[in-house]
């Protein structure tokens, strides 16, 4: 199995931050599970369920009901170079998202479980604002994410986030669906790669946390929130 990988290709650090920077104003809305991060995590959606852009939850593609689809959101309209770096994922792109970690912020230690490529879902991570404080670990490998960079992650693997320093880390996040081009992409030159050999998974949900998620979602009262909420009850049920 993949752990992660480096891609060759690099994106214009300067028009990437130049279109971020124009989005500062715009409503950055603070990540919905609150237990897994301290401080402030807060996302910004360029293409989400229906398009709506005040809806930062991110749903397997297998798991959307018959009228939602991932569409793009007026925020990302704005933004050309943003769209450019889209259009090299030769494949369907589902949640796109922008997400900002505040200095002194931190993500705790928590898995996404099924996003990896072996299930046919992937995300990568572009960072556009980052400063050296900034550590990332994947298990227990640190990960060195530069602006501009390109990094698929498995990340049903358990990972971990921490700000140190006096910056705004934000990243563009983009998860994909397999297909035969990322399978030619994920098996071809890169950076960086580290495969490895599956274990037993120890980062699972306990059932007391996914219903406590489950709650969180239902307040949010919104469509995906709904579906979200719902996906995870059928799984411990």
């Amino acid at each position: 199995m993949i752990k992660y990988v480096q891609l060759a290709r690099r994106f214009n650090v300067a028009l990437l931050q130049r279109e971020v920077k124009q989005l500062e104003t715009a409503m950055w809305t603070a990540h919905y599970n609150a237990n897994d991060y301290n401080g402030d995590w807060t996302v910004l959606p360029l293409r989400s369920i229906n398009g709506m852009a005040d809806n930062s939850i991110a749903i397997h593609s297998a798991s959307l009901q018959k009228n939602m689809v991932y569409q793009d959101t007026s925020y990302l309209d704005q933004c050309d170079y943003l769209q450019t770096v889209l259009r090299y994922f030769e494949c369907e792109k589902t949640a796109v998202r922008l997400m900002k970690l505040n200095p002194g912020s931190s993500i705790k230690p928590h898995c996404d479980l099924d996003l990896n490529f072996e299930e046919g879902e992937v995300r990568f991570h572009v960072p556009v604002f980052t400063n050296p404080l900034v550590e990332f670990y994947l298990e227990e490998d640190k990960i060195p994410m530069r602006e501009g960079e390109c990094w698929y992650l498995n990340l049903s693997l358990q990972h971990r986030v921490n700000n140190f320093g006096e910056n705004s880390r934000i990243h563009l996040v983009i998860d994909c669906k397999v297909n035969s081009w990322m399978e030619k992409l994920l098996s071809g030159p890169a950076e960086k790669r580290m495969d490895f050999i599956p274990v037993q998974n120890q980062c699972n949900h306990s059932d007391a946390d996914k219903t406590r998620i489950i709650q969180e979602l239902r307040q949010m009262a919104t469509p995906a929130s709904i579906a979200l909420a719902d996906q995870m009850a059928r799984e411990i049920n």
